[in-house]
């Protein structure tokens, strides 16, 4: 039987199919809080068109304030135990100075790799107003600290049960989702530039890619024939990892790239526990320390570092003779994720322990 703790939790962040914050939010609820979600998704309008797109921007300024007034009204009539908000985007100073007066503890937990001044977000701005800024990277810690941050705690990212999980497909699944090899991922530059390498000599296998912005590349580009046209999201993902042999796995990581940030970056992300819990696809993933601690390499997952290991890597994995042992590792991965818990559970929990609200 589900249980209830009476644990208020105030909660800001996108609403759509494959949020993190959506996860998070379900997190809390299995860990028994009462949660109000403030849908910032729900504020701007759904245009994506170049004139929808400036038109967006120059409504932000009245978008950010009405943000700013949904919340504070929700934190009198919803009188929360804690107020929870995704990356503080739009988030004014004054706002945490009113939370913070009627002694409502207030925390943040930044998602992205670059965080200090950049283009539309107020976080760098307001970081010293929260009781609690959570991480998944170790390297922003000290950075925080340093901006004024009162409390940091790194966490890992995590899945959710009820999506990544194994399921079973019918031949029409197979025929539309079926391939030897899938990436799930925004374009970045050092994404395109491997992979462009990859499928730049004779590449014998069926790949299939999804995702945002891959409709910039140049027409001569060889991945324009693999890309799918769109972006996939929620109730996709565990299909497409069901429907193929290896996930291709790059984090937001580029070594060799000019912006600092990214040249540290991630070394894991959501995306690291969903197609492991998926238990479908084997991973194929960039090798990092982070991603050896969570996984042991050629048991739970395989790693590659450059396009040279990562075609030899597909040559050997893709190879008819190592179907069953390829299953079997994506299989152990599923387990791993099961017996140490890799969900968003345990990381709500330290959030809810670390208010004393558990």
């Amino acid at each position: 039987m589900d249980r209830s703790t009476g644990v208020r939790v105030l909660f800001t962040g996108q609403h759509w199919p494959g949020a993190n914050s959506m996860y998070i939010a379900r997190a809390f609820e299995r860990c028994g809080a009462i949660i109000r979600f403030l849908n910032e998704t729900g504020l701007f309008p759904a245009w994506d068109s170049k004139r929808g797109r400036i038109t967006r921007r120059l409504l932000t300024p009245l978008i950010e304030a009405e943000w700013n007034r949904q919340l504070l009204a929700l934190v009198d009539t919803f009188k929360p135990d804690l107020v929870y908000i995704t990356n503080a985007h739009l988030c004014l100073p004054r706002t945490l100075e009113k939370i913070r007066a009627k002694k409502v503890p207030v925390m943040c937990f930044y998602h992205d790799v670059k965080w200090k001044d950049t283009r539309d977000s107020r976080f760098s701005k307001v970081i010293a107003g929260f009781d609690l800024v959570a991480t998944t990277r170790l390297w922003q810690e000290p950075q925080f600290k340093s901006a004024g941050a009162m409390d940091v705690k790194v966490v890992r990212f995590g899945y959710e049960p009820s999506v990544h999980r194994p399921i079973q497909l019918e031949r029409k699944a197979l025929q539309r989702y079926g391939a030897d090899v899938s990436f799930i991922g925004t374009m970045e530059s050092h994404r395109k530039l491997e992979m462009e390498q990859l499928v730049s000599s004779a590449f014998p296998y069926q790949l299939r890619l999804w995702g945002s912005q891959w409709g910039k590349l140049p027409a001569s580009s060889l991945l324009k024939q693999y890309w799918q046209n769109r972006e996939v999201y929620e109730q996709e993902i565990p299909v497409i990892y069901a429907a193929s042999k290896i996930a291709l796995h790059w984090v937001g990581w580029d070594q060799h790239g000019n912006d600092r940030e990214m040249r540290i970056g991630d070394q894991h992300n959501s995306r690291t526990f969903q197609i492991a819990a998926c238990g479908g696809a084997m991973m194929l993933a960039q090798r990092t320390e982070e991603h050896l601690r969570f996984f042991e390499e050629d048991k739970d997952a395989v790693f590659f570092e450059g396009v040279d290991e990562l075609r030899e890597k597909l040559d050997y994995w893709l190879a008819p003779e190592r179907d069953a042992e390829r299953k079997q590792i994506a299989h152990a991965a599923r387990e791993r994720c099961l017996k140490d818990d890799y969900s968003w559970n345990p990381i709500v929990r330290t959030f809810l322990q670390h208010f004393r609200l558990a």
